[in-house]
């Protein structure tokens, strides 16, 4: 039996049972109730104790100290993906230790941290639109019957068990292949990484300060050139131009287009493409 806590529930409970539920089919029960709570094989956001070895995970407790490294505090949701992700993960096909590590945290940092963040009362003072807003507006009011909250309550599971399959999936694409980006950003030249096929990169090289631009294979389109971050987009004098303008300020032949606030480009070629990367 799941436990977790009756009345209005939020993004940070009901993410985690979908986490759960996807491990399992399990009994979830929604109560207060100290003697249930005690019977319950897995409890959540209720019942003021934090034991990942009992499957106790609520945060409430002045004694919850818990937090991550950039100081964001862990909600039920957080302490749910820490404990059994991995397993998740591994039941949707993910595998290797370094790759599981990568999507765990890739799903934490894109969707978990900030549900977490907004049950801890993070944006209490700025409210602004979030998956944690949308999963309490699905709640129906106070003055309604148990039996219509229960039903609000079964959206909203399935609501996120959607959003969160859509992330684990996102997650394993990345995670699979970002070993072979490693390998390409071995060879990064005057900070461009030239990939020879359209893997998902962008989140990779975030992070990387020695990577500027990246040319990539588009199918049909031919070669498109991504800038990382605004201090890297391309010279304002391509921005916005297309065809033959951009091939007249370039002079290159077969540019297509560049975005107008230059970000990106798309070349027919891989040498043209390679030309707008490199310059300034």
């Amino acid at each position: 039996m799941l436990v977790t806590h009756s009345g209005r529930f939020h993004a940070d409970e009901v993410f985690a049972i979908s986490m759960l539920l996807m491990l399992e089919e399990r009994a979830v029960v929604r109560t207060r109730d100290e003697a249930i709570i005690e019977q319950a094989h897995i409890v959540l956001d209720v019942g003021a104790h934090y034991d990942p070895a009992t499957l106790r995970f609520d945060h409430h407790q002045n004694s919850f100290t818990k937090t991550r490294e950039d100081g964001v505090p862990f909600a039920t949701a957080g302490l749910v993906w820490e404990y059994f992700g991995a397993q998740i993960l591994a039941l949707k096909g993910l595998k290797g230790e370094y790759e599981t590590a990568f999507a765990l945290q890739w799903v934490d940092d894109k969707l978990i941290k900030d549900i977490d963040a907004v049950d801890n009362g993070w944006y209490s003072d700025n409210p602004r639109p979030s998956v944690s807003m949308l999963v309490a507006m699905m709640n129906v009011s106070s003055t309604d019957d148990e039996a219509q909250q229960q039903a609000a309550f079964d959206k909203a599971i399935e609501f996120t068990t959607g959003i969160l399959a859509n992330f684990i999936k996102a997650a394993i694409k990345e995670a699979e292949v970002v070993v072979e980006l490693e390998a390409h950003a071995q060879n990064v030249t005057a900070g461009v990484l030239l990939l020879d096929k359209n893997l998902p990169f962008k989140d990779f090289i975030r992070h990387r300060t020695d990577i500027t631009r990246v040319v990539y294979p588009k199918g049909n389109e031919g070669f498109g050139v991504f800038c990382n971050g605004s201090i890297h987009h391309l010279p304002e004098r391509f921005r916005g131009l297309r065809a033959d303008e951009l091939n007249a300020i370039s002079g290159l032949q077969d540019a297509v287009f560049c975005h107008k606030s230059g970000f990106m480009a798309v070349c027919k070629s891989l040498d043209s493409a390679l030309i707008l990367a490199r310059s300034v």
